[in-house]
């Protein structure tokens, strides 16, 4: 019936994947996170402060997990999701992160908190991002830095 012919087209679509994968070197489960989402995918990476939106500094990031500034214990506002985020930044496949205003001008540095997965360990090192902050919470300048020896 209409469900053997599903399982039977899945069957074979899952086979051509697995061949796919083999091909390139990558396994069955990280064949998930290769079509996921880059919101979502892998190590936390390309942190990036936006700036102050409604009384709150904004952090874009990808990858599973989470942000904090080193130095400063803040904690992230958890009021909203993902849906309403993008609405109200716009959907850039990214997370966001709202955190609760300082003292500006400052110097920050961003930290990344992978959450170990399937897709990716937690690595030694973490992606970071250092910011300069002008008087109106602004980004003056914004240094990346990652996991990678430089």
């Amino acid at each position: 019936g209409i469900n053997a012919e599903y399982g039977k087209q899945w069957y074979q679509r899952r086979v051509r994947e697995a061949h796919y994968f083999k091909q390139i070197n990558l396994s069955i489960s990280a064949s998930h996170c290769y079509m996921a989402s880059p919101r979502m995918n892998g190590r936390v990476r390309d942190i990036t402060y936006l700036g102050v939106f409604n009384g709150r500094m904004i952090v874009a990031y990808r990858g599973m997990g989470s942000v904090y500034f080193k130095g400063h214990n803040l904690r992230q506002f958890g009021d909203t999701n993902w849906m309403q985020q993008d609405r109200k930044y716009g959907d850039r496949e990214c997370q966001y992160a709202e955190f609760p205003l300082i003292s500006f001008p400052a110097q920050v540095q961003i930290i990344a908190v992978t959450t170990p997965h399937t897709c990716a360990d937690r690595p030694a090192v973490e992606n970071w991002s250092f910011v300069e902050i002008g008087p109106d919470g602004s980004p003056i300048r914004q240094h990346f830095g990652n996991n990678r020896s430089t």
